[in-house]
């Protein structure tokens, strides 16, 4: 019986038809606090091709949901939390989907979550005293790096073919720390996935292929994710920081987002697509770089 249940879940058919009714429940139960109709179904959809890509890339999707969200008349202070709890959801269906299939690296997860923890800590902490014009500078700051990082992808494809994974050197994890730590510093004080950073640096670095640095990558960005809402809720709690105002937009994000992450990890199953994952996240960290800029 568990056993059919789980083949049931496979078929991304089943999804589909999962995220019709909820849409149904939504708009027909009266006690729901749904947003209007058309924002409703806006977000959804952004959702569900912001979180396929990422889940094909493995790029944090916080510099897409923040023009999105502020667009929709959301203060950014509070577009910021809302981007990370929409992100929970779909890294979510991608960490159990990439677990599952034993694509990511549990080695490297358990230990870059410690440091990525002390990172988003200290991010989040800095962003009750960091002025906007610091922010602003902290932010070239990380696009600088993420483009030095884009260089290194780029010049790999005139060296040798990519390499097929192969066990880490103990001593290239530890040497991690600190690009791990700076990475989360921005997640924790921008929503900026630390992804970005992570996933050309296991590539080029650990000598890690394509799929199993983004199967890793999400994985760490997933817990990276729970522990900024628990720091969150925890300062909500001591009367530091306010709950968002706007959290009945998570109705629509977060459920497209899971769509997407069902549809994004379903994609690397194809060998044409696994060939270009990696070209594919080049074009798109390129793009994100720029969004930033802008």
């Amino acid at each position: 019986m568990i056993k059919k249940l789980s083949n049931i879940f496979e078929h991304l058919i089943f999804w589909i038809v999962l995220d019709i009714v909820y849409i149904t429940l939504v708009f027909t139960l009266p006690d729901i606090q749904s947003p209007p109709m058309v924002i409703f179904f806006i977000s959804h959809a952004f959702g569900i091709v912001v979180a396929t890509m990422v889940m094909f890339t493995g790029l944090g999707a916080g510099v897409l949901w923040l023009p999105l969200l502020t667009l929709l008349g959301i203060p950014p202070s509070e577009a910021i939390s809302l981007s990370i709890f929409t992100q929970i959801a779909g890294k979510g269906i991608g960490t159990i989907n990439f677990l599952k299939d034993g694509i990511a690296d549990l080695r490297v997860i358990r230990q870059f979550l410690p440091y990525s923890f002390i990172g988003i800590l200290v991010g989040y902490l800095a962003g009750f005293f960091m002025s906007m014009k610091s922010e602003r500078l902290l932010l070239l700051i990380f696009v600088a790096v993420a483009f030095y990082l884009l260089i290194q992808m780029l010049q790999s494809f005139y060296g040798e073919n990519q390499q097929s994974y192969l066990p880490t050197d103990p001593l290239a994890i530890k040497n991690s720390r600190g690009i791990v730590i700076c990475s989360s510093f921005f997640t924790g004080l921008l929503s900026i996935g630390n992804s970005d950073w992570l996933i050309p640096h296991m590539q080029e670095r650990l000598r890690m292929s394509t799929p199993r640095a983004v199967a890793t990558g999400i994985v760490v960005m997933f817990f990276s994710v729970v522990f900024y809402l628990f720091l969150t809720a925890t300062t909500v709690f001591l009367g530091f920081s306010d709950w968002p105002q706007h959290t009945p937009i998570l109705l629509s994000t977060c459920s497209g987002v899971m769509m997407g992450g069902q549809i994004g990890t379903r994609l690397t199953r194809y060998q044409w697509l696994r060939d270009h994952q990696k070209h594919a996240f080049i074009i798109l960290l390129a793009l994100s770089l720029i969004h930033l800029l802008w």
